[in-house]
């Protein structure tokens, strides 16, 4: 290469590192910190629970699904409790946030309201004591996400 070609180069390759640098620089500089994060918008979470029945041979099993329901601090819920168990009513509870459904009928949708102000993890289950043999273990979990 030819002096004047090694300038040019030199020249166009210093004109690169700067603008590189300086890039470098502007987005340091105007990035948000790690910790900071989008911040959480409450929204209307709606739910279709249901109180199912499973027959094998004799027996009769109940279980709720969803078993786990997952909401953020601040939502408003909507439940739509159905008991599809075709002979016995149930209720429905999610004590610790004072709700409670004392009979829902069979084939019934029963709903809910509330806000979700409390972080935790909380169980629901049936309300009738005996309804079935399986009564203590028709249970599942709320989830209050705590917000950020």
């Amino acid at each position: 290469m030819q002096s004047g070609g090694w300038s040019v180069f030199s020249a166009g390759f210093v004109v690169v590192l700067l603008l590189m640098g300086g890039g470098y620089l502007l987005t340091q500089a105007y990035a948000p910190p790690a910790s900071a994060t989008a911040p959480l918008t409450p929204e209307v979470r709606q739910f279709r629970v249901f109180l199912h029945t499973f027959e094998s041979g004799e027996e009769r099993l109940h279980y709720w699904t969803p078993a786990t329901i997952i909401v953020n601090d601040g939502d408003s819920v909507i439940l739509r409790i159905t008991n599809t168990d075709g002979e016995d009513p149930h209720g429905f509870s999610l004590g610790a946030l004072n709700l409670s459904v004392p009979s829902v009928a069979p084939g019934e949708t029963v709903t809910l309201r509330f806000q979700a102000s409390r972080p935790g993890i909380y169980h629901f289950g049936c309300t009738l004591v005996g309804c079935a043999v399986d009564h203590e273990d028709q249970t599942g979990e709320f989830v209050i996400l705590p917000g950020r």
